[in-house]
């Protein structure tokens, strides 16, 4: 099978990506030594290659196929059974790098791959982190990628549901971090068919996608240093909603857009510490 063949099938699926996931898909299951240049007429008759490829081609996200995703400055293992890690949050982890001081501690609610949580410790100092999750077989991933990028002596894993109140919370954090289901019902049904192959409850966040951050914020609130912020992914159109749970709660809202001037990080704090 050819690259230019495999291009095709793909493009011919509705995939946008076709050539660079033709690429990808060919480093990863071609079985030649030497990827490093690939023309349009490189070839390969591996099984493992021809599967991958039909995978796909029934759009099976090419994170799932390959088993692995870039992230921040880190690579994780990704399974159908967590959220691929997305560029957008990459974001919240930023500002969490760049506003968390060394030696405190912070907490990961919804961690999944836990992807915020390490790639946060992995550019911090002595920080240490709880990351919680209701995922059995999400934590055992983020367990892999925290031990795969050297932070699993900073991390505790616990699984736990946040919609339930932050039952891991011993004491104060100087963060607490989220990306939460966010995604409205109506929303859900609209979006592309690779993420249907993903967890459903890692997207939908009810009917208007407010459930998880109704029910975090408050509790969030409670557990957080006087210094410290909750930052949390945010859908484009959910600005007036963390603003009024910001009120209702007595806590500052500030909201970062992502590099297509979307909103996507929602950071709130103690007006004290405004």
């Amino acid at each position: 099978m050819k690259l230019k063949e495999i291009t095709e099938r793909l493009r011919a699926a509705g995939i946008e990506s076709a050539e660079y996931d033709a690429r990808e898909l060919f480093r990863a299951y071609s079985g030649v030594s030497d990827c490093g240049f690939l023309s349009m007429n490189s070839e390969s008759d591996s099984e493992e290659l021809a599967l991958a490829v039909k995978r796909r081609e029934e759009r099976e996200p090419l994170q799932y196929i390959i088993g692995s995703v870039g992230f921040y400055r880190e690579e994780y293992t990704v399974t159908p059974g967590v959220l691929i890690p997305r560029s957008d949050t990459e974001h919240l982890v930023d500002y969490a790098v760049h506003h968390i001081p060394s030696g405190e501690r912070f907490i990961d609610l919804c961690t999944g791959s836990g992807c915020v949580a390490i790639s946060t410790l992995k550019n911090t100092k002595s920080t240490t982190a709880i990351a919680v999750d209701i995922s059995e077989g999400a934590l055992a991933v983020a367990r892999k990628n925290a031990e795969d990028n050297g932070v699993l002596p900073r991390i505790t894993l616990i699984k736990g549901d946040v919609m339930r109140g932050i039952d891991a919370a011993d004491g104060e954090f100087y963060a607490v971090l989220s990306n939460p289901p966010y995604v409205s019902e109506a929303s859900y049904a609209t979006l592309e068919p690779e993420i249907y192959k993903e967890p459903r409850c890692a997207f939908v966040g009810g009917e208007d996608g407010g459930d998880f951050y109704r029910a975090l914020v408050p509790e969030a609130k409670r557990v957080i240093k006087k210094e410290g912020f909750i930052a949390l992914e945010i859908g484009y159109d959910q600005r007036d909603l963390i603003y009024t749970l910001a009120a209702e709660n007595e806590l500052d809202a500030e909201i970062i857009k992502d590099y297509s001037g979307n909103d996507r990080v929602a950071i709130l704090r103690h007006k004290s510490a405004s």
